[in-house]
């Protein structure tokens, strides 16, 4: 079955991409301690992305810039919080979100924890302006920075939320899609892609994170790594490009 309407990544040399992005499956957790019973994550069976995969996920004239993943580098003078806060000031949107700055230990498997419960509810959406199905194309997009010292990874599902709902609900164009419904595309398709796509300190990424399940990791990493987010409404390519 060919993939639904894949991510729509923004990148310049398809080398780039393919040199820090693997692909991998999806597994689901039970009784594991730690984590929400019947969390999604990543498989661990990853590979490299073949090489006509950059292409399948470029934008084409049809992508709405809500829709897109772009991965930028910070400017040299951009080395802390406060200048950050300035840089993002310039971006476009001044309605942005704040978000909570994170600070995430090495070797994490998967770094997001539900305020509520302390538990990872492992690869989810993060729709917190409630969009509807129709709405979740217009939701602002996260902007996240490794702000280091160490390394880190983007997790990110290849196929929208959207997507998943039009294949598991008859009537779906006024549902408000939520993590659940990967769940149960998962219960019924039993098919799914995430991309892991390595960040370095100074290195950052804008993803629709109302669209794509994502979560991050410091697994494999020697030094924990602190990161900076906001919500907003970003043009694209404001931000020097990684990839």
């Amino acid at each position: 079955m060919p993939e639904l309407h894949p991510a729509a990544i923004v990148h310049r040399d398809p080398g780039a991409l393919l040199d820090r992005c693997d692909i991998g499956g999806v597994r689901r957790l039970y009784r594991e301690p730690g984590y929400e019973s019947g969390a999604i994550v990543p498989a661990g069976d990853w590979a490299p992305m073949s090489a006509d995969l950059p292409r399948r996920y470029a934008p084409t004239s049809f992508t709405r810039e809500g829709g897109m993943v772009e991965f930028f580098r910070l400017p040299a003078d951009v080395i802390a919080l406060p200048e950050l806060t300035s840089l993002v000031d310039t971006l476009g949107d001044p309605e942005a979100i704040p978000l909570a700055a994170t600070y995430d230990p090495p070797d994490e498997p998967v770094t997001h924890r539900l305020p509520t419960s302390g538990l990872r509810p492992g690869l989810h959406i993060d729709n917190r302006e409630n969009a509807s199905f129709t709405d979740c194309a217009f939701a602002r997009r996260r902007l996240c920075v490794n702000m280091g010292p160490g390394s880190r990874y983007l997790f990110l599902v290849t196929t929208p939320i959207t997507s998943m709902c039009k294949a598991v609900y008859d009537r779906y164009e006024n549902h408000h899609p939520h993590t659940g419904d990967f769940g149960l595309y998962l219960t019924e398709r039993k098919r799914a892609s995430v991309l892991r796509i390595r960040i370095d300190p100074g290195e950052g990424w804008i993803a629709p994170t109302a669209l794509l399940p994502f979560d991050e990791s410091t697994e494999g990493e020697r030094l924990p790594s602190t990161t900076a987010s906001r919500l907003g409404r970003w043009r694209r390519g404001r931000l020097r490009p990684l990839i």
